[in-house]
């Protein structure tokens, strides 16, 4: 598995990676994460049972240096595939690695956009030409990005629809209402309505819009509370791992009544069941890990009409949804929740009854793998024929 950046640092793709290589440990297949080296983090260790190695990136050319190296440790591994996960380095990482070992990678664009983002860059489509012509597969996690990619020239052959996925087991509703103010005493949090925000604070997350929004509903509602829980984008030097835009806010903003900042939380399942309300207010995303997180745990959520939520959520049934960077649909859709809480309920049942039926993690770890299988085997019309993976 190739990406950017991982445990300790933490995001929706670090913890999508860390189960899913965690699952397929546990289907007996040899993991290694190859990223990179950040201030105060090993060059090698086991996080998990996950061996980890890290590429250590050099200025003004970390880029280069990270391809390079990452491309160098992984022919020294000599995996029988390779994972990347983003266009971006990672996906450069693949393509140097298959022309020089010939070993076959697939990658996995993160967001709705990034494809287009590396297309515009200096030599971008040049750039996409020498990757499509060397992956095996291009994952999409929403049809979003699959409509992208094929908009751009890559061969609809060559891409694969598999969803990111989220454990309902360790993600679950709070089994009594009583279970739940439980949860919020021990989490010093108020006994009103909470809503949450979860995510990096970076622009495409649109954490002003919410914010913004956020007046509305406190101007009916004035006991709601919001609460902003952060990404651990630190690593223990306290150097900051930040991929696109940082986002400055306002104080003012931050400052209104009922806002409440969390900073980074590591007990995510417990704090999620002790809210109400999921929001997602991104202008990008692939498909979101907190989205789907909130939705196992019942939630009632709201998101921006983007990427995989568009292929999730059925609206009306198991979420709301608005247009992005619409202030004034978002805090309707808001409003509507917080002054009907059979909606809240019903909306949230229904939300986690999707993530059991298509999105449980288990399942994209099983497509995955058979993707996998197909690629070493070059079986894709006698699955019979192939031999046994093992390693990633």
């Amino acid at each position: 598995m190739v990406i950017s950046s991982y445990h300790p640092i933490v995001g929706g793709a670090e913890k999508q990676v860390a189960q899913l290589s965690s699952l397929m440990m546990k289907e007996g297949h040899a993991v290694t994460v190859v990223t990179r080296q950040y201030p105060g983090l090993n060059r090698t260790e086991t996080i998990d049972g996950i061996n980890v190695v890290r590429v250590a990136v050099r200025k003004p050319f970390g880029a280069v240096s990270f391809i390079l190296g990452a491309a160098a440790a992984i022919r020294k591994l000599r995996p029988d595939l390779v994972h990347c996960h983003s266009l971006f380095s990672p996906a450069l990482v693949g393509a140097l690695v298959q022309r020089l070992s010939g070993i076959p990678f697939l990658v996995k664009p993160m967001c709705g956009g990034e494809a287009t983002t590396v297309s515009e860059k200096p030599l971008g489509r040049q750039r996409l030409s020498y990757i499509s012509g060397a992956v095996s597969t291009f994952l999409a996690v929403s049809h979003e990005i699959e409509e992208e990619l094929v908009s751009l020239g890559i061969p609809k052959r060559k891409i694969r629809f598999i969803p990111n996925g989220v454990d309902g087991s360790r993600f679950h509703p709070a089994g009594t209402a009583h279970e739940k103010a439980a949860l919020r005493e021990t989490l010093g949090l108020p006994s009103d309505l909470l809503f949450l925000f979860a995510g990096r604070m970076a622009a495409q997350k649109r954490l002003p819009l919410m914010l913004e929004a956020w007046r509305s509903v406190i101007a009916q509602f004035p006991a709601a509370k919001l609460l902003i829980a952060g990404a651990n984008r630190f690593s223990s030097s306290g150097f900051q791992a930040t991929f696109g835009e940082a986002e400055g806010i306002p104080d003012a903003l931050l400052d209104q009544p009922g806002v409440q900042l969390l900073g980074h939380v590591d007990d995510m399942p417990t704090l999620l069941r002790a809210c109400d309300v999921f929001v997602l207010p991104s202008a990008r995303e692939g498909l979101s890990n907190a989205l789907l997180e909130a939705s196992a745990t019942g939630l009632a959520t709201v998101s921006a009409r983007i990427g995989g939520a568009q292929d999730f959520i059925i609206e009306g049934e198991n979420g709301l949804q608005f247009p992005v960077d619409d202030r004034d649909g978002l805090a309707a859709a808001l409003l509507s929740l917080a002054q009907d809480a059979e909606l809240r309920a019903a909306l949230g049942a229904a939300a986690r009854r999707t993530v059991l039926k298509d999105y449980d993690i288990r399942q994209t770890t099983a497509r995955l793998l058979s993707e996998y299988q197909t690629l070493l085997t070059g079986a894709r019309h006698n699955p019979a024929s192939a031999r046994q993976i093992g390693n990633v």
